[in-house]
């Protein structure tokens, strides 16, 4: 229990102080000379790395382009093993449903995407992870499935979203391997432990979305693919590639059942059910959720709101 408020601390503190104090850098007025630098990295893309040191284990981010997603990767030495886990935290686009049906759909490849550096998370002054923000810097194609629901096209809707991850020394990864040779009957199946983990979490807000029939709900859409490698120290120190078959990663505050693919066992991320939406001068608290689909080696996250004229995930306060 107490591991589940701490990791409701380092989330909350993520969200205020990534979150939102991105979404204020992104939209604060260019100067010419970042103009003319953000133009030339359009022209010719940079690598953008972060690293966070802790104990026995090493947090990376890694991002290139303008292609709205981050590769959080996080590196752990035990005294038997070294075991790199790969997360690709990606945002696939917004969809409309009227009755779990999807009405309307906007995905994040049609218009192109501006970002923040990485952003340093601190949580009582130590550093817990990272952050990197994006928003949309044109139009966004909307394809309505039925004319009678509105008119496809490019629509100014406003997007804005940050991509953090967490990391915390408690949590206990499960990792199962084939080490060894592969001729048959020399190959011997590990299983282990990591311990620590990483929490992924995502902020958004989305401003302007058409508006169209009545009781409609906007899903906002992730994907989250997860890779592992791992290398085992036999009694000589010397380290020797496994071949990772599964990975029971720590479950966020829904804890789903386990779902099997592949390659890998998945479960879900932290998350806050709450959002913020405002009519108006209205701004409300209302109930979010999420829904999770496993398809081929890909975990798929949307987060469900109330459409409205603005929408802001996850909801700090309501005031």
């Amino acid at each position: 229990m107490r591991v589940r408020h701490l990791l409701l601390a380092l989330v909350l503190a993520g969200l205020s102080i990534a979150g939102f104090t991105a979404y204020a850098t992104m939209y604060a007025p260019a100067t010419a000379d970042q103009a003319g630098q953000s133009e030339e990295q359009d022209q010719r893309p940079e690598l953008l790395v972060e690293n966070l040191e802790f104990e026995n284990a090493v947090l990376m981010g890694a991002h290139k382009g303008q292609a709205p997603g981050v590769l959080y990767t996080l590196t752990v030495h035990g005294p038997r093993h070294t075991t790199v886990l790969a997360y690709a935290f990606v945002f696939t686009g917004i969809a409309e449903l009227a009755n779990r049906t999807p009405i309307a759909i906007a995905k994040a490849n049609s218009t192109t995407w501006a970002h923040t550096d990485f952003h340093v998370v601190r949580h009582d002054g130590r550093p817990v992870g990272l952050a990197m923000a994006f928003r949309n810097k044109e139009p966004i194609y909307i394809e309505y499935e039925d004319p009678s629901y509105g008119q496809s096209g490019y629509y100014n809707v406003s997007i804005a979203f940050v991509l953090m991850a967490f990391y915390h020394p408690r949590l206990r990864e499960t990792v199962m391997a084939v080490h060894g040779a592969t001729v048959e009957g020399n190959a011997t199946f590990v299983s282990y432990s990591v311990h620590g983990g990483i929490i992924l979490a995502a902020a958004f807000r989305v401003k302007g979305w058409p508006s169209g029939p009545e009781g409609t709900r906007l899903a906002v859409g992730f994907r989250i693919t997860l890779r592992a490698a791992a290398w085992l120290y036999n009694r000589d120190g010397e380290g020797i590639r496994a071949r990772v078959r599964w990975v029971a990663p720590f479950c966020g505050s829904t804890r789903p059942r386990l779902q099997r693919t592949s390659g890998l066992i998945r479960r879900a991320f932290a998350f806050k059910n709450a959002a913020i939406v405002r009519e108006g001068d209205n701004r409300t608290a209302v109930r979010a959720f999420c829904v999770y689909q496993m398809k081929g080696g890909v975990l798929r996250l949307a987060i469900v709101v109330p459409k409205a004229e603005v929408v802001a995930y996850p909801a700090l306060r309501a005031g």
